[in-house]
């Protein structure tokens, strides 16, 4: 029922990219990359782009998970 870490591919774009785009735009702190998960990325097709990390942590609010999930739709929306 709980995960601290949930990593997503946005519209196929380069993870450096959206992480960068989340920093800067939103103040969102995430990782990019492969993340020592090379298998993982070649079942997802992610290997060339690596995908963007969130890391959540007991503090972490609901209203901060709405507000992330806002931001990365904002993202996912301005790469296509």
């Amino acid at each position: 029922d709980r995960c601290a870490i949930v990593a997503v591919d946005v519209a196929g774009a380069d993870s450096a990219l959206v992480a960068d785009r989340l920093s800067s735009d939103f103040g969102i702190c995430t990782r990019a990359g492969a993340h020592c998960a090379p298998l993982m990325h070649r079942a997802l097709g992610t290997e060339e782009r690596g995908a963007v990390r969130f890391s959540f942590s007991s503090f972490t609010t609901e209203g901060e998970i709405d507000e992330g999930l806002a931001a990365l739709e904002a993202v996912a929306r301005a790469v296509r």
